[in-house]
């Protein structure tokens, strides 16, 4: 599931990732908030927080992923990741310096920290 974050600076859309993300998640959620945002801003900044009982994601919902993010790939201008240790940052640091978007990996408890990264 996805839930939206409130009060991010201009440009930046954000989400929680709870449970295990669906196809559905992704398609009623994230894809229209972050094709608005495009559309109304032209390059977005993503918050992308994961909660305590993340879970991943279900197998259609990871090819949606990889079909969404090729789609999007020049789209973001920053990618803020909140988690904490596990294969979810460490395929983030993975991918830094792959995507044109300037991404970091921020722990859980440093959401307000990512926020104000955001906003620089």
């Amino acid at each position: 599931m996805f839930t939206p974050i409130a009060g991010l600076p201009e440009g930046a859309i954000g989400f929680v990732a709870s449970g295990l993300i669906t196809s559905t998640d992704r398609h009623e959620v994230l894809e229209p908030t972050i094709d608005s945002a495009i559309s109304a801003c032209g390059k977005v900044k993503l918050l992308y927080c994961t909660a305590a009982d993340f879970a991943g994601y279900d197998k259609g919902a990871v090819l949606d992923d990889a079909v969404f993010g090729t789609r999007h790939f020049t789209d973001f201008s920053k990618i803020a990741f909140v988690a904490e240790e596990g294969p979810y940052d460490r395929a983030v640091h993975a991918l830094d310096g792959l995507m044109p978007a300037v991404v970091r990996v921020f722990r859980a408890g440093e959401l307000d920290a990512a926020k104000e990264w955001l906003a620089e």
